[in-house]
């Protein structure tokens, strides 16, 4: 295994910079020493503010880890088991539910229950929000309509078929079991403990200060905003604004084991399913799991419209790889172009 490059990594970024301009911070450290952190573009091209270090990003599906950490909290505590049928926790919610769904289902999108947005067959999310208005989804209750009256996909443990209405399912299980709003339970119990104190479930029409607002590109090359492209406020699915420093801090809490103990880390980061035939990718429970050089990555991905975000950590060697964006199409090849330059292998 080849040794981890970080001399030549300024000058792969900066020109990679330079044919794509990236807007949004990129922060890598190693072995919790920070090796590169630099903040490119503009947070708002409206009064021309540049994005700073401790910009607060929206993360899309990045969420989704926050909501598996939160359901393994509480099969810890022993109010929850991974193999519990949802059916059984709310039976009337949805008629068409296949009653062998169980929580773990959900967790590795094995469940093949209906999507609001189903990631499979479409590829315009901002579609979703033609005909229900963004500002209605406020609850995780609002999603519920989306798919109420939609088949099951296929049988459930069948495949993996990513899934977002599965996490936002999450959501309403640990409001279920708490009792607490499923954003207030992600702020005290996961983002308190780690001491991420810049992160929360924002609402778009409420943003506190040094958040970066989401653009995209018309097709005439005009700048808009994404306030009516993706939900008002995240659910368990995702949505969630936070920083790169605050996502240091959430992976050095899990591997700390802040959250819950050794046996139920190594199960969360257990490759439970792949993810295509095709791919050697494998899912855990809300983590992607990858091979690169022999080296084991951990990684969490978001993309909504105006929304791009990358966080990889890889637990052998304890290094972090993030970077957030509020444009579209930067993000990608400039992850690859670091991860590339850092381990050596043109991996695509």
């Amino acid at each position: 295994m080849s040794e981890l490059n970080f001399e030549t990594l300024n000058a792969a970024i900066e020109e990679q910079h330079r044919q794509n301009p990236f807007s949004g911070v990129i922060h890598v450290s190693h072995q919790d020493t920070p090796i590169f952190s630099h903040a490119y573009g503009l947070a708002n091209r409206s009064d021309q503010l540049p994005n700073r270090l401790n910009t607060r990003f929206g993360i899309a599906s990045g969420g989704k880890i926050f909501t598996a950490t939160a359901i393994c909290q509480l099969v810890s505590a022993g109010l929850l088991s991974f193999e519990q049928p949802l059916a059984e926790m709310n039976p009337d919610l949805l008629p068409k539910l296949d009653p062998r769904v169980t929580i773990a289902h959900l967790l590795t999108h094995t469940s093949g229950i209906p999507d609001y947005f189903d990631e499979e067959t479409e590829s315009d999310y901002e579609a979703c929000w033609r005909q229900v208005p963004v500002y209605q989804m406020r609850t995780a209750i609002d999603f519920i309509p989306l798919i109420r009256d939609k088949e099951m996909k296929f049988t459930p443990g069948e495949r993996f078929g990513y899934n977002n209405m599965g996490f936002v399912l999450l959501g309403l299980v640990v409001e279920k079991i708490t009792g607490i709003r499923f954003q207030t339970y992600i702020e005290e119990k996961i983002f308190g403990p780690a001491w991420m104190r810049s992160s929360g479930y924002f609402s778009s029409d409420c943003l506190p200060a040094h958040c970066a607002t989401g653009y995209v590109m018309d097709s005439d090359g005009t700048w808009r905003s994404n306030i009516f492209s993706i939900p008002v406020i995240g659910h368990g699915d995702g949505g969630v604004y936070t920083t790169a420093a605050d996502m240091a801090r959430f992976w050095k809490a899990l591997f700390s084991q802040t959250y819950f103990d050794a046996e139920m880390l190594a199960r969360m980061t257990t490759q439970h399913v792949p993810t295509s035939p095709e791919s050697s990718g494998q899912y855990g429970y809300g983590v992607w799991i990858d091979q690169y050089a022999g080296r084991t990555c951990l990684s969490v991905v978001g993309e909504d419209p105006g929304v791009e975000f990358y966080s990889g950590y890889y637990p052998d060697e304890t290094l972090q790889i993030t970077l957030l964006a509020n444009t579209n199409d930067a993000l990608w090849p400039m992850e690859k172009v670091i991860r590339n330059e850092i381990i050596g292998l043109d991996q695509a």
